[in-house]
């Protein structure tokens, strides 16, 4: 079975996966929901990215699963991790060089 990492939008919050994860989980596979380090208002996309790769540096072939401002981040995080699939929900999706301010 796979291994889901689920990345939040601007809320930053792992909690937003909470009826997803039980689900998948049930269906036979992991599911690792990520906090994203929104308290910190230095923290940008890099260091948002760092904290999926954390999340799921263990993880071999993941599905990322990336929510509305996460679109910015998976990308970042899909060049550091072992990414199966990449799946963007409702995410935000920037044109070459566009920031999420811009976009």
């Amino acid at each position: 079975m796979a291994t889901f990492v689920l990345v939040p939008g601007a809320d930053g919050r792992a909690w937003y996966w909470h009826l997803v994860a039980p689900e998948l989980e049930r269906r036979g596979h992991e599911a690792v929901a990520v906090d994203l380090p929104i308290a910190d208002e230095t923290a940008g996309l890099a260091a948002c990215a760092e904290a999926v790769v954390d999340a799921a540096q263990r993880q071999r072939e993941v599905v990322l699963v990336a929510q509305s401002l996460a679109g910015f981040i998976a990308p970042l995080a899909c060049d550091r991790l072992s990414v199966a699939l990449l799946v963007l929900l409702n995410a935000m999706v920037p044109l070459p060089d566009e920031s999420a301010g811009e976009w």
